[in-house]
Formats: C-alpha cells, sequence, structure tokens
C-alpha cells in the first residue's frame, strides 16, 4: 500500500514537472506569408507564435499601497499639531476625572490605541487595558475629541496610521 502511494506521489512530480517545463518553453516560430508586393518576391516574415505579453510596468501615478492600509511604523511618523508640549497641555485641560472613580481612588494608566486617518482625524478608538472602566471611557473621550494631528506619511502621501498611548490618571 506505501509503494502504491508514493508511486501516485512520484507520478503527479513527475506531471507537475512536465508541466512546468512545458509553460517555461520558449514560443516557437511561425512564418507568416505577406501578399506579393507588386516589385519584388514575396516576403516571409518570422513572428513568435502566441508569444505571452509582458506583464505591464507600474505607473508612476500607481499607488504603492491601498487606500485602506494602516501603517504602524510608517516613514514619517503623524504629529499632535503644536508637539508633545501641546500634546500634554491639551490632555491636563480636558481630562476631567470621573467623581466615582475619585471616592473609589481609582488610578493608573490607561492605554488607548486608535487609529489616526490621512486627514489627521481619530477613525477607530478602543483601550487595551485599564485599571477602571470609568477611567477607560474617560480616556476614549479625550482620544475621540482631539483635534486633527499633521498625519503620518508614507512616499510623501498622507496615510492611516496606529497609534498607542498611555493616559495616565493621578489623583
Amino acid at each position: 500500500m506505501a509503494s502504491y502511494f508514493l508511486r501516485c506521489v512520484a507520478l503527479l512530480g513527475l506531471s507537475a514537472i512536465g508541466s512546468a517545463a512545458a509553460q517555461q518553453a520558449t514560443p516557437r516560430l511561425a512564418a507568416v506569408v505577406l501578399p506579393a508586393q507588386t516589385s519584388g518576391p514575396a516576403l516571409a516574415k518570422a513572428t513568435p507564435a502566441a508569444a505571452p505579453a509582458a506583464p505591464a510596468a507600474p505607473t508612476a501615478a500607481a499607488p504603492l499601497f491601498k487606500a485602506d492600509s494602516i501603517f504602524i511604523n510608517p516613514q514619517v511618523l503623524p504629529q499632535f499639531t503644536g508637539g508633545e508640549a501641546a500634546f500634554s497641555a491639551y490632555l491636563k485641560k480636558n481630562l476631567r476625572y470621573p467623581a466615582e472613580a475619585l471616592r473609589q481612588h481609582a488610578t493608573g494608566k490607561v492605554m488607548v490605541n486608535f487609529v489616526l486617518g490621512a486627514n489627521g482625524l481619530v477613525t477607530y478608538a478602543t483601550v487595551l487595558r485599564g485599571p477602571h472602566k470609568l477611567l477607560n471611557e474617560e480616556a476614549l473621550r479625550l482620544i475621540w475629541h482631539m483635534p486633527a494631528w499633521q498625519p503620518a506619511r508614507q512616499h510623501g502621501q498622507p496615510v492611516r496610521v496606529s497609534c498607542t498611548i498611555p493616559v495616565v490618571f493621578v489623583e
């Protein structure tokens, strides 16, 4: 039984090798007879029969990536408008510590992942981990209400990018 199986596998392998070799063979030449000209003998010209078409070369206008791609490490990173100092000021000014979380003495760091669109606006946000449900909700609110960032760039084009930032809550 095992030898029968090995023979079948060997035959399939030879069949695959034969068809691959046939596909790689050079095209055959066919003679094409052109109509006789008025002042000379008939011309014959050899041309390839059914020569495969050359693949189209990418044009300069063709994008190098899909429009819905999300980059993790683009060539140019996104930047909060005004830089890191402006981002810290935005968080301090707009953070509203939930009263119930204060009563429970909930503190800690909420890790938020979000996608910045090619226009610099948040298009998706989720909490990766956080110490308390109320703190997680506040961190998400802050991210969703951020002003536009300077978008990430890949080959000079603005692109979508995935970002992860910590939002720290201290009493």
